[in-house]
């Protein structure tokens, strides 16, 4: 599709966003609801009032998209893109063009540290997922390693998402199919409640899917999936303002694949188990009288445990990773004269891994045996004066200590800094401005890792071997940003309400680790190489007048390679998405449409196949009667790629699906 038509789609499209608002008919309409977040600053705030570029994916949301695997949360998220392809044990998260552990995930607090070679990172099945929060740029003044890129924070839904007022027991209980690679799915949850002072939930999901297609019609081999998961939550509230959440999510998957899944290849084909364990306790003590604490802390446990047994051949590798860790904050809150107010954060982390790797039992050098102390101490400050200006300045200092046998320990420390400063120039305009700096400590493989890296025939070259580097040094980088903030009521009809957020920005990172093979001398090293630029441009508008709603998004983002004087070959197109909805209120219904257009990217290092420019259209239509015999269901249908377009996104070896219709009936009790 060439640009220009891709820059016409986006004017027309916004064009009838906004027009379609101003003509809505008048009609009982719903209460639109703040959304709130707490990643971007570790303190409440409204979405639309944070000088950072961040979006929450929430509940109606999720179940708009009825998704299937994590690309399908975050997809059309500006400057957020998935790398690795559609299988999606394989699948990896990239904001603005950095990728892997460049990225910081979380679910409920607990971090996802997993990282191994083509095996993927996050491993969660969406239906236990209640909303999903992103923020986009270096994060690491707040959470330390690994957040150049962002953070995405999961949180799992808890009992009070099912249960009416004053109802002491529920649930719901759902099925689901799509007909792209013959997926089933059914869940299956109860909830029950103590009064105000205790709620639990259980929940429980199973799905299944056979190899998916694309757009021309041909199988995406080995990319289907069995799935069972399992959440267990609960909130018990002492005392007045205390609150304990406890909640533990197990993730269950058997599949076939290549053992390099986030590849093209299909060799060494592999039957593999993935199973992840998530346990998190949360306390939090919040009293609106008491100015000096709004403490948060949380106590939580990731291991990751993955099993491949070759077909050919039945040779065993066994991956494991477990993360344990506390992350605590409080705030204190203070003016000064009646025009400065302050938001005081201070806090620690700490966090320990421990990785093991085995083959047919005897340990694995590519994954060798090895811990990671982190301990990280953090502050900032929100400053407001006048009630116009805010000032955010922000520290956060690192100490990581690792160990691996037959190994010398090593240590290292980073210090990250930010301050953001923001101007309300207008009521519900706020301009902003960022500069802060973020780091990623290298992995425990690639400080340690050795052993065969692959074969060759013959005697010239020799076979190649991982050496290890201990003295790898940390990621770093240098991130500005300006941007605005648009939240204003009653733009084109009364009781109408606009959303917008802009940025420009531009990251300098310095160290990228990469693999530097020598084919003649038979090594591979993890070495610290390249000097990196990316910059882009990012928008995101909302519209809702209670009937009509809709959104717009776009991301312009070019990163280079300085010392190699190419094109970053981890860069995402150039995107809109564009949804349109309208509520029928009268009938309970909601539907709309949903188009992705991305560019043709030919900005790709030599030797790297470029991509062409596609567009995708999508449709959905939900009821959700509100009285009846049928109070408590919900019917969800959509169909993704309707015209079955075959297009491969830049960052995948693999075609995408092509048309895929979608079916979720749901009954709340």
């Amino acid at each position: 599709m060439g640009w220009g038509i891709f820059r016409a789609t986006a004017t027309v499209s916004a064009l009838a966003l906004l027009s379609g608002g101003a003509a809505a008919q008048e009609a009982a309409e719903p209460v639109m609801l703040e959304q709130m977040t707490v990643t971007a600053t570790r303190t409440e705030r409204p979405v639309t009032d944070v000088p950072a570029s961040v979006t929450v994916i929430d509940r109606e949301e999720l179940e708009r998209r009825q998704p299937a695997t994590i690309d399908d949360m975050l997809r059309g998220i500006p400057g957020v893109d998935m790398s690795g392809g559609p299988r999606a044990m394989a699948a990896e998260p990239n904001i603005r063009g950095l990728s892997g552990e460049r990225v910081q995930v979380r679910i409920d607090g607990a971090r996802q540290n997993f990282s191994s070679g083509h095996k993927g990172r996050v491993f969660l099945d969406p239906a236990l997922i209640g909303r999903v929060d992103v923020l986009r740029g270096p994060g690491s003044a707040l959470y330390g390693s690994g957040a150049i890129g962002g953070v995405i924070e999961f949180t799992t839904p808890s009992a009070d998402w099912f249960l009416d007022p004053g109802q002491t027991f529920g649930g719901e209980i759902g099925t689901g199919y799509h007909s792209n690679g013959d997926l089933w799915f059914g869940s299956l949850t109860g909830a029950a409640r103590a009064g105000d002072s205790a709620d639990i939930l259980g929940s429980v999901v199973y799905r299944r899917s056979n190899d998916l297609e694309d757009g021309h019609g041909v199988e995406i081999p080995l990319s289907g999936d069995e799935i069972v998961s399992g959440l267990v939550k609960g909130t018990w509230r002492p005392l007045e303002f205390h609150e304990v959440t406890a909640s533990y999510l197990v993730f269950n998957d058997d599949n076939r694949l290549p053992t390099a899944a986030n590849t093209d290849s299909t060799d060494n084909i592999a039957d593999r188990e993935t199973r992840q364990q998530t346990g998190s306790v949360n306390y939090a003590f919040r009293d609106p009288s008491n100015p000096w604490i709004d403490f948060d802390a949380t106590l939580y446990m990731n291991s990751v445990d993955i099993r491949e047994v070759l077909v050919a051949g039945g040779r065993t590798d066994d991956t494991e990773l477990t993360t344990y860790g506390i992350d605590a904050a409080n705030t204190t809150r203070f003016a000064f004269g009646g025009s400065v107010e302050n938001a005081l954060t201070y806090g620690v982390e700490y966090y320990r891994d421990s990785q093991e790797g085995r083959r047919d039992g005897a340990p694995r050098p590519q994954y060798p045996e090895s811990d990671q102390d982190v301990v990280g101490l953090f502050i900032q400050d929100e400053i407001t004066f006048f009630d116009r200006f805010t000032l955010i300045p922000g520290l956060r200092y690192d100490r990581f200590d690792r160990s691996a046998a037959g190994e010398e320990s090593a240590s290292d420390s980073a210090v990250s800094p930010k301050i953001t400063a923001a101007v309300d120039v207008l009521d519900g305009v706020t301009a902003y401005a960022t500069y802060a700096e973020a780091f990623r400590a290298p992995s425990l493989t690639e400080l340690y890792g050795s052993g065969l890296h692959f074969a060759i025939p013959g005697p010239f070259p020799p076979d190649n071997f991982f050496q290890p580097n201990p003295d790898l040094e940390p990621e770093s980088s240098e991130n500005k940003e300006i941007g605005i903030t648009v939240d204003r009521d009653d733009v084109l009809r009364e009781g109408d309400r606009l959303t917008a957020r802009a940025a420009y920005f531009r990251n300098d990172v310095e160290d990228f680790i990469d693999m530097d093979v020598d084919i003649m001398g038979g090594t591979t090293t993890k070495v610290n190489v390249q000097e990196a630029q990316i910059e882009g441009f990012e928008l995101e508008v909302g519209y809702d007048t209670g009937t009509w709603f809709g959104s717009l998004g776009y991301a312009h983002i070019r990163g280079d390679d300085l010392i190699e004087d190419e094109p970053l070959a981890t860069i995402p197109a150039d995107q809109v998405t564009l949804m349109v909805g309208h509520r029928f209120i009268e009938w309970d219904v909601e539907a709309g449409y949903r188009l992705i257009a991305a560019r043709a990217q030919d900005r790709v290092p030599a030797g790297d196949r470029e991509t062409g420019g596609y567009a995708t259209h999508d449709i959905f239509v939900s009821w959700a009667p509100d009285e009846g015999r049928l109070e408590g269901a919900r019917f969800n249908f959509a169909v993704e790629n309707i015209f079955d377009k075959g297009y491969r996104r830049n960052l995948s070896q693999l075609n995408d699906p092509g048309r895929t219709i979608k079916l979720a009936v749901s009954y709340q009790f």
